[in-house]
């Protein structure tokens, strides 16, 4: 028996794909369809070249092997910076020891501790932090965490005003 053809349907190809595969269609230069068992399995062409910026570099990738630069597409952006320029430091964060002392700033406990231990006025969180930074000898509570020297008065202050909550003088 030969099977009788009763419809036909035709779609354009990219709007077939697009609606099978959403976003993953991408900018891809061609399509591979093929039918295998009870599955129609699409193979996704990517295009020859990708370029891309990461900072000051541009690369050009060759899309069919997806792993060499082009040595002429990878040269550095002549308006970048210079090739001897150091990379900024990222910044300093506060740790656990900023963190404690920011805290303890702002509770009047140690407000009160400050001028009964130390013979300072203190009426503020902000009075408290500049107090404590020239004690310590920083410019900012982040310095606790990066500094030694710094980092074992803070330990030693804190551990005073704990023991001075506790009730010890």
């Amino acid at each position: 028996m030969t099977p009788t053809l009763v419809h036909r349907y035709a779609f354009p190809i990219r709007e077939a794909i697009e609606q099978l595969l959403g976003d993953a269609v991408g900018d891809c230069e061609a399509w591979r369809i093929r039918v295998e068992a009870d599955e129609v399995v699409i193979d996704v062409v990517g295009p020859s070249e990708v370029t891309f910026r990461i900072g000051d570099y541009e690369y050009t990738v060759d899309g069919r092997s997806g792993q060499e630069a082009k040595n002429e597409a990878a040269k550095i952006n002549m308006e970048g910076p210079a090739a001897d320029a150091q990379p900024a430091e990222p910044p300093r964060k506060g740790g656990p020891l900023a963190q404690r002392a920011a805290i303890s700033c702002g509770e009047k406990g140690f407000w009160t501790f400050i001028g009964k231990k130390h013979g300072a006025t203190v009426q503020s969180a902000d009075e408290a932090a500049a107090w404590l930074k020239s004690q310590c000898g920083i410019k900012s509570r982040v310095d606790l965490d990066y500094d030694d020297g710094p980092a074992q008065t803070f330990r030693e202050i804190d551990k005073s005003y704990r023991l001075w909550l506790e009730g010890y003088d």
